[in-house]
């Protein structure tokens, strides 16, 4: 089998997935940002906002400016906002208010604005007291007030001026002619071209005077009125919390989300069975949630994970054919996994198919007589040195006497430095005669390279990983060793995530195997007891005590 990566992409359920599995960095960044927001609405400076309203009346002013659109009137009410936020005007506010840093900073504090299609200007000011603020609304309004009516008396007074100027010239005209025509006689010709003359000047002085009358009479500087007085508020108006809580919770819950993705991204281990068919194209023929059940000893066939692994045999038994079949059950991470897998498949296939030879060859950590209550003797390890023969180291099971386990062994140090091509062959073809179905348990890792190479004469091989522990390297490495050894892999079988407590599992009390029970060392004796001298006894005993088919007297002599 071929391991490859497929196309990275998510779905829905992909992404409740990540929020489940990181949902504590996503509430932890949450409540940071909820905290921070808080704090910063705790001890940063308070400020308090009021607001005065003014009406703005059209005067002398306004005579020379357009319509405003907003308004339809003569009034522009952007000039006139822009007005209320002018040094002339922050000035007056300034020496009344007391305590100003600069006129700049106290414009800065101020904001005008315009509903619409009226001329009413809303002045609001912010001070670090409500008090404060309330003044300084008030004094802008009235300041504008008073500015804007300075104003409309200055441009009166200068149009007066104006008039004034041009009046001049033609009263000195008017009086010169008046003298000249008093001294004429009155047969004069020239006294008719002087009256002429005089009627005419007479008659451009006269709108003249009217315009100065009127302008010195003009009440048209009223700028308007202050319709709603600034008053203290209740509350500060910054920092507000109802914004900055919101936000500050929306932007930890944002950067969660993203811390939990970009360490969900660099998470390489299996979070669920689907990973393994989306991510590196490995079937997926086990998978089950009911962890409870598989930390302790095999499971039922009537419970839900027991009904899992019967079909998971009749799928590789289906797979493998008929004749008799070696099959390598190995672990991509070290764990428990891989003998839960081992045992439970091993007691279901000699449930449902027939004799079976379950062999703990991951020599450290197999934890298969364990799940099933088998003492720890001579096993594998003595097989391999030489000190023992298959046939006195497989064990039937007491619950079922189709299968037999060959234990990791007593002298596993030694067992190590004496795997070898040829012994390892001649025991799986004698196991392969014997069973059925010979189930190998190894360590699919580095440390297991020793006893994986029994792989190389199986048929077919399972992987086994367990959720939120198995990383995907792992399997993809675990697979190339397997095909290095050119074994087929069917597929994976996916554990959900056991514990701790799986993990280092009481071990039961030993149980009596069937060659105790015929008279055979007992299983908690202690290696010192098989020694050299004694082993050819027991060996007899045993060999003679067992119920066998007639080909047990040719197997005794083997040196498996």
């Amino acid at each position: 089998m071929t391991v490859h990566a497929s196309t990275d992409s998510f779905e829905i359920g992909d992404y409740i997935g990540v929020f489940r599995r990181r949902v504590w960095i996503v509430l932890a960044f949450t409540c940071a940002g909820l905290l921070l927001s808080t704090a910063y609405t705790l001890v940063h400076h308070k400020s308090y906002t009021a607001t005065a309203s003014v009406f703005v009346n059209a005067n002398a002013a306004n005579a020379s400016q357009l319509a405003d659109s907003r308004t339809g009137g003569s009034i522009n009410m952007d000039n006139e906002a822009q007005i209320v936020q002018s040094d002339a005007v922050a000035s007056l506010v300034a020496k009344d208010l007391g305590k100003v840093t600069s006129l700049s900073m106290l414009i800065k504090q101020v904001t005008v604005t315009v509903p619409a299609n009226t001329t009413v200007l809303q002045i609001s000011c912010s001070q670090g007291s409500a008090a404060r603020a309330a003044k300084c609304a008030q004094d802008f309004a009235n300041s504008y007030l008073v500015s804007r009516q300075a104003t409309a008396r200055s441009k009166i007074n200068a149009d007066m001026k104006q008039e004034e100027a041009r009046t001049a010239p033609l009263e000195a005209q008017l009086v010169t002619l008046q003298n000249k025509i008093n001294a004429l006689p009155s047969s004069s010709p020239k006294l008719t071209a002087y009256r002429t003359q005089l009627e005419d000047i007479a008659s451009q002085l006269g709108p003249l005077r009217s315009a100065i009358a009127s302008f010195g009479a003009s009440t048209n500087y009223n700028a308007g009125d202050i319709i709603t007085n600034a008053v203290p508020p209740t509350s500060p108006s910054s920092p507000r919390k109802l914004l900055y809580l919101p936000a500050g919770l929306m932007l930890g819950l944002l950067i969660g989300l993203i811390a939990a993705f970009v360490v969900e991204r660099r998470d390489d281990r299996i979070h669920t069975a689907r990973d393994l068919p989306r991510f590196l194209d490995v079937p997926v023929l086990f998978s089950t949630s009911d962890s409870s059940r598989l930390r302790a000893s095999v499971v039922s066939g009537r419970s839900r994970a027991g009904q899992a692994f019967t079909e998971l045999a009749q799928t590789l038994a289906t797979s493998l054919g008929e004749g008799n079949h070696v099959l390598v059950v190995a672990g991509a991470s070290a764990g428990p996994d891989v003998s839960i897998v081992s045992a439970n498949l091993a007691a279901t296939l000699a449930r449902i198919r027939g004799d079976v030879i379950l062999v703990c060859a991951d020599l450290d950590y197999s934890l298969s007589p364990q799940l099933l209550g088998m003492a720890s003797e001579r096993g594998l390890a003595e097989v391999i040195t030489g000190s023992a023969t298959m046939d006195e180291v497989a064990t039937p099971w007491p619950e079922i006497s189709r299968l037999r386990v060959i234990t990791p062994g007593l002298d596993k140090t030694a067992a190590v430095q004496e795997v070898q091509y040829d012994s390892c062959r001649r025991l799986v073809a004698a196991m392969r005669s014997e069973a059925r179905y010979v189930v190998v348990e190894v360590a699919g890792t580095a440390d297991g390279a020793d006893t994986l190479s029994l792989a190389e004469f199986a048929d077919a091989a399972l992987i086994v990983a367990e959720v939120g522990k198995t990383e995907r390297s792992e399997v993809v490495s675990c697979v190339r060793r397997l095909d290095h050894l050119r074994t087929e892999v069917l597929g994976a079988a996916v554990l959900p995530h056991l514990g701790r407590a799986a993990r280092t599992p009481a071990r039961p009390a030993p149980a009596r195997s069937a060659r105790t029970s015929q008279g055979g060392p007992s299983p908690s004796a202690s290696p010192e007891t098989h020694r050299p001298d004694q082993a050819g006894e027991q060996r007899q005993e045993e060999v003679g005590a067992r119920s066998r088919p007639d080909t047990s007297a040719e197997r005794s002599g083997r040196s498996f």
